[in-house]
């Protein structure tokens, strides 16, 4: 729509046209413009556009307005046809029909409609096609839901969408005229731009809109002179020149127009120079404006962070009243910008949960250098995408062994890249850069903190460019060490608006309070093991000595909570809802409940609890103050909040048996452990269970039992015979928190944590629980710190168990939780990509790539680029042919389709050609759509948006129920030279007969591949009729064996199993004696090649179940779930046991992305 006057240039190219005909002039004139100005709409092009279609529309207007601009346009336009009572409602409203549409209609009056979100009641559809009937004495009417509604000419109907982006249907397009009002960057500047001289020269902004509403009359003057004179010479017979009056008129119309004309000159140039005196203060509304957007890009993470306009004005307004004052122009512009960049993150930050601060920040900071034209969209793309996009197969090969493949891919898109459009790369030089000083940029990559350290080669041109370096800086990092791109996004942020924005920072309840008032609700967002009703609690009675009101919402409460609302909106008592998710309808009503207009005690407060939820009321979050409310993270945060809540000095005496305390102690710290270890995703648990204080709880309520059961028994000589550990550890591990695990890796992996910590040598005194390395800092040497259990005979009181464990490290070393220290590693790269995925998921779709190219024109090229690539298609007849040619192994006689293995080359084949099928159907879909031959679908939609993001369309990876049908990788790049990979195996094998080794990742179905293995070495050994020894499928299980040999030196085929290739082990290393430590910073370590056949149980081996043998599960994806769960495999640990490489969470992964 901002572009209606070049869009229609290139529609009427070729017909004759008036010269620098300015369509929006032409459809409406400067006098109707200012009055619309005057009347609240905003004055940029699309808005004015906007108003055009409204006034002149055929159809009813249905206005996308999430701001809520358009809305109060309209009330201020037809003010003399709106009665508030009357003509503004809901769809929802009870009595709509007949207290609101029948009036309006029949008495000619403006109907407004709020709220409506992605359907219209069908019972307005003969309303919206404007079936208007006539009666006999010429009535007019409209039949609605049975009932006759008197119809007036002058009747108006105006609806209006608060949600940004609504799904409305075809029909209703059709039946109305959708007009899009969100407010624009550009138009949200000019009237932040007019709040702030309203504020800080009153003066000035009255003389302006003074100056406005003057230039609009004179004009409106100008057209009333135009008419008349217009109308008299219409009217007007015989000679032009007798008729005096005539001439009279022409005489006083031209005098009149010199003399309008004269003083719209004066003000034009006045407005010119109050202009030029308003410019000193736009970089506050540039600043502002910039702020406000990335609030909005911030609700799509997020359906609960969404905040209103009137909210950010309050913000704006608040921070130009309460920032420091100076005389200077320039220094008062600067310290508003700073109060109300701070302030606004402040309000903003408080309502977010942890992991989504940092990606709000830095979309704060690349919002705030993209206005300032210091980077542009491009240079965020290519910090966001990087190497994501190029195809390893047809890039050149990676010459450095230090660095990995998507190291190099990174390096060579940055060296490509031009920031902020300019005409050379920055980084033009960076390959050939490493192979010179291969040694220096080695130890910069080996660096535990590369961020804090000179770039080689580079560093002086950074440090030298004090607006861009920090950002050039960044995306260094992220390319070559991902696993930094928090901590190098954290230095991004301080050197771009200040330390401050990354302090730690605290919202105490009572400021939360003196922040609300009886119409604005807080809304604390929960998550699981907090509740801040206690904190309510204390400062209702700290501000006014009594209880609050509590609901807790669910099916039937509505009633309840109606009743307590009233009572609090009569005595100003609190009133706290509980667990609102479960209550939304309800929420529905809190926004008209909770209005201005209502009869309200100032000391009323309503506070709201509620988990997040995508069906929770828009216009209720728009007006609450959202706080989130997240339990502590980190092993000694975590403890210490169960020893000063759960745990009191009362409960710690309760039991009077000797062990009672170290149990405590010690499931205590377990709690904390199992908590702690999800943030290292599926390396500490397969599933992340939410683990809670309930199970703690539990847990503890069984203990207190079982030791009083002993307590009331006969006497001992040795309590701690007393205690059966395998019966407390089967309650802890297998009833109270098993009760929870649904993952058999899982189940294994917390039993493991019970025989290390329910065992009878924590009653011991001090016994170590666990330890790991702890740096003290000050370039001391790490040491290992003791996590020890209190000894209970010296330390009776509650407050000593705090002593201990405000001993504790604040920052938790893996090694406690039975990880490698690799696993940090993971945790941080895990945080990084999520951040990178959150932020590029809220990016605008309309961004361009910053080279010149437009988003559909480098999508387009892609999509050619992939096309010319794509495999070619396989014939179903011409591949059962080949198929029927092909051999079995050694020892069977079968071939063709009667060899499992064979039958399986079959399958994946047809697998692999729907995938091939869809993707070449995609990109000529999406090369077609781009130049307009065919209709642009929702599916093609998302290719071009997903291709431009270097993701994969979902349609390449599911179907349309959400069935996978190919394979997940995180790029576009990855996955496409996996497909050719994957080809390549399926084709040679079809045309060269099966190979020497297998790539176990490769296929679409592995577990198949593996049990048509176990078919073929069955078939072997079948025997004759009645042998006692042939073997039955029933009878056969997998066994597998490490052979000491790359892939490349096997050179025959096995009789008897097959060679499988491409695992990689996580969490440890293979060596000669098996499991082994992970080397420093390598996260992966290749498995060598594994021999994979069949053994016949009844013979057998169970070597796979001993201690010295780990049962390692085989993952197709890192995600470990069961749906991905393959096989497992028995791999040898002599000398550790499998119990350290359950709890160091290690398995094989056919793919490490």
């Amino acid at each position: 729509m901002q572009n209606i006057d070049s869009y229609w240039q290139e529609i009427i190219s070729g017909v004759p046209v008036t010269p620098g005909l300015n369509l929006t002039q032409f459809l409406v004139d400067d006098a109707t413009v200012g009055e619309w100005n005057l009347q609240g709409l905003p004055k940029d092009e699309l808005s004015i556009q906007n108003g055009i279609m409204v006034t002149n529309s055929t159809r009813y207007p249905l206005l996308i307005d999430p701001q809520g601009q358009g809305n109060y346009w309209i009330r201020q336009k037809f003010a003399d046809k709106i009665e508030p009572f009357r003509c503004i409602t809901t769809l929802n409203h009870p009595k709509f029909k007949d207290n609101f549409l029948k009036p309006c209609m029949q008495d000619g009056l403006c109907l407004i409609i709020e709220n409506i979100e992605n359907e219209v009641d069908p019972m307005l559809d003969p309303v919206l096609e404007k079936q208007i009937q006539v009666k006999a004495k010429k009535n007019k009417y409209i039949e609605v839901g049975g009932t006759q509604m008197d119809f007036d000419d002058g009747f108006k109907l105006f609806m209006f969408c608060r949600l940004a982006n609504p799904t409305f249907s075809p029909e209703l397009s059709a039946k109305t005229t959708i007009i899009d009002f969100t407010v624009t960057q550009g138009g949200l500047e000019q009237q932040l731009l007019g709040k702030v001289i309203s504020k800080e020269q009153k003066a000035l902004e009255d003389s302006l809109n003074q100056l406005l509403a003057d230039v609009n009359q004179n004009k409106k003057d100008l057209q009333r002179l135009d008419k008349n004179l217009l109308e008299r010479l219409t009217q007007s017979s015989g000679n032009l020149l007798e008729d005096e009056g005539l001439i009279e008129v022409l005489g006083s119309t031209k005098t009149q127009a010199k003399e309008v004309s004269v003083k719209l000159l004066d003000a034009e140039v006045k407005t010119r120079e109050i202009n030029e005196k308003r410019e000193q203060y736009r970089p506050v509304a540039i600043r502002g404006s910039a702020l406000y957007f990335t609030i909005l890009e911030v609700s799509l993470i997020n359906w609960m962070y969404n905040s209103s306009l009137e909210q950010f004005l309050k913000l704006f307004n608040d921070s130009i009243d309460q920032s420091e004052r100076n005389t200077l122009p320039s220094k008062r512009v600067d310290n508003i910008i700073k109060y109300l960049t701070f302030h606004v993150y402040k309000y903003v930050n408080r309502g977010l949960f942890e992991k989504d601060k940092i990606s709000f920040i830095l979309m704060m900071c690349f919002k705030v250098k993209q206005t300032d034209k210091k980077i542009n969209a491009g240079d965020v793309s290519q910090f966001l995408k990087s190497g994501a996009a190029l195809d390893p197969k047809t890039e050149k090969q990676k010459p450095f062994q230090f660095l990995d493949e998507k190291q190099w891919l990174n390096i060579l898109a940055l060296s490509r890249h031009h920031f902020n459009g300019d005409q050379m790369a920055f980084f033009r030089d960076l390959p050939e850069s490493i192979s010179r000083n291969e040694q220096q940029w080695r130890q910069w990559n080996d660096r535990n903190d590369p961020e804090n350290s000179p770039i080689p080669d580079f560093a002086e041109r950074i440090a030298a460019d004090k607006e861009i370096g920090p950002f050039i800086s960044l995306c260094l990092v992220r390319s070559l060490k991902e696993d930094r791109t928090l901590v190098a996004a954290t230095h991004f942020i301080n050197a771009t608006l200040g330390k401050e924005f990354t302090a730690p920072i605290s919202y105490p309840i009572d400021s939360i309070w003196a922040e609300s008032s009886k119409t604005d609700p807080v809304l604390f967002l929960l998550s699981a093991g907090a509740d801040p009703t206690s904190s309510i609690d204390d400062l209702s009675r700290k501000k006014r000595k009594v209880f609050c009101e509590k609901v807790s919402m669910g099916e039937g409460q509505e009633e309840a909570a109606r009743r307590v609302i009233k009572n609090g909106f009569e005595t100003g008592m609190w009133v706290i809802l509980q667990n609102c998710h479960l209550g939304l309808k309800f929420m529905e009503e809190i926004e008209t409940i909770v209005n201005p207009e209502a009869t309200i005690n100032d000391d009323f407060r309503l506070w709201i609890t509620c988990e997040q939820h995508p069906k929770f009321p828009l216009g209720l979050l728009q007006k609450t103050i959202k706080v989130t409310n997240e339990p502590p993270k980190g092993l000694k945060a975590g403890l210490y909040k169960t020893f000063t809540t759960i745990i009191t000095q009362e409960f710690l005496e309760k039991v009077e048996h000797p062990n009672w305390r170290s149990l405590i102690y010690t499931i205590c710290f377990l709690h904390s452990i199992v908590i702690e270890r999800r943030k290292f995703g599926p390396l500490g648990w397969c599933v992340p269970y939410e683990f809670n204080n309930p199970d703690l709880e539990a847990s503890l309520a069984f203990i207190e039992k079982y030791l009083n059961s002993f307590l009331s028994g006969p006497p001992s000589q040795s309590p701690n015979l007393n205690l059966n550990m395998n019966v407390i550890r089967y309650m802890i591990c297998e009833v109270q928190y098993g009760g929870r695990i649904t993952d058999d890796l899982d189940r294994e992996l917390f039993n493991a944590y019970g025989e290390d910590y329910l065992k009878e040598a924590i009653f011991g005194n001090e016994y170590v629980i666990a330890e790991a390395p702890f740096d003290a800092g000050g370039g001391t040497k790490p040491t290992k710190f003791q996590y020890k259990i209190p000894a209970t005979t010296q330390m009776p009181e509650l407050i000593k168990y705090h002593d201990v464990i405000k001993q504790l490290p604040d920052i938790d070393n893996p090694e406690v939780f039975g990880l490698h220290v690799n696993a940090d590693i993971t945790f941080r790269k895990k945080e990084s990509t999520e951040m990178i995925i959150t932020i590029m998921d809220t990016r605008p779709k309309d961004s361009g790539g910053g080279g010149g190219k437009t988003r559909e024109e480098i999508v387009q090229d892609k999509a050619r680029e992939l096309l010319a690539k794509l495999p070619s298609d396989y014939v179903d007849l011409e591949v059962r042919e080949q198929v029927r040619k092909l051999a079995g192994p050694k020892n069977l006689p079968d071939k063709g389709l009667t060899v499992p293995l064979n039958i399986f080359l079959y399958q994946e084949i047809q697998r692999m050609q729907i995938v091939i099928a869809i993707c070449r159907k995609t990109l000529s879909d999406v090369i077609d759509a781009i130049d307009g031959q065919i209709i642009m679908t929702p599916d093609i939609l998302e290719a071009i948006n997903s291709m431009y993001d270097a993701k994969v369309p979902l349609t390449w990876v599911y179907d349309a129920t959400g069935v996978e049908i190919s394979w997940i990788l995180p790029t576009l790049g990855a996955w496409f030279s996996s497909l050719i990979d994957r080809n390549k195996q399926l084709n040679d094998w079809l045309k060269s007969n099966r190979p020497n080794h297998f790539w176990l990742g490769g296929f679409f179905n592995p577990q198949g591949f593996l049990t048509a293995v176990k078919q073929e070495v069955t078939r072997m050994h079948k025997g004759k009729p009645g042998d006692k020894d042939a073997w039955s499928l029933d009878d056969v299980v997998q066994s597998t064996q490490v052979k000491e040999r790359e892939y490349e030196q096997i050179r025959d085929i096995q009789s008897e199993g097959v060679y499988v290739s491409g695992l990689s082990l996580e969490g440890c290393k293979w060596s000669r004696n098996g499991l082994d430590e992970s080397e420093p910073k390598k996260m992966f370590a290749p498995l060598p090649i594994l021999y994979v056949t069949a053994i016949n149980k009844k013979k057998g081996a169970d070597a796979e179940k001993n201690s010295s043998t780990y049962s390692c599960p085989v993952y197709k994806y890192p995600r470990r779930t069961d749906k991905y769960l393959i096989c497992r495999v028995g791999l040898p640990c002599e000398g550790t046991g499998a119990h350290k490489w359950k709890l160091r969470g290690v398995a094989l992964l056919c793919s490490t992305e």
